[in-house]
């Protein structure tokens, strides 16, 4: 048995509003309550032009019979949702924001090159830290010393 695409989760796991009986229905929960394979229909989705997945989600959430009518407005729920879906490059929706690129441009590197990164820099950070001089522990005491001895011979002196 294969785990199923995370792509879709955002969308999956996205509210719709609640029930009669005050349950949260996410995206998931609708499409199993229709009996409807939530993975297939989101890899559905995702494939159809912006509109047409629009009014198949909305016709869907319109569907849903334990739900309470007088919140629902299936088409602009719809319509919000379908936004959560990743879409495949030159079709006729809305372009992701510019933070979801960068999080799918992370998620395609290979770990192994932010390993070699740390690496590097770790590496850098040793070289300039044995680069500097270390402080000599008699040259601390004899200041220390000096400076205690400077202290002290004010207050002996006055009696």
């Amino acid at each position: 048995m294969s785990i199923p695409a995370a792509e879709f989760n955002e969308f999956l796991f996205a509210p719709i509003g609640e029930d009669r009986n005050g349950m949260l229905v996410s995206v998931l929960s609708a499409l199993v309550r229709l009996d409807v394979d939530p993975w297939l229909e989101a890899a559905r989705l995702a494939q159809l032009p912006g509109e047409a997945a629009t009014q198949r989600l909305a016709s869907l959430i319109g569907s849903l019979s334990d739900r309470d009518t007088s919140s629902l407005d299936p088409p602009k729920i719809a319509e919000r949702l379908i936004a959560l879906l990743p879409r495949k490059q030159g079709s006729n929706s809305r372009s992701p924001d510019a933070s979801h690129d960068f999080t799918a441009t992370i998620k395609s590197k290979p770990w192994w090159v932010y390993v070699i990164l740390m690496c590097f820099v770790l590496g850098i950070q040793f070289v300039l830290a044995s680069q500097q001089r270390p402080i000599k522990a008699d040259c601390i005491q004899r200041q220390t010393s000096d400076t205690v001895s400077t202290q002290a011979s004010p207050m002996n002196s006055g009696q």
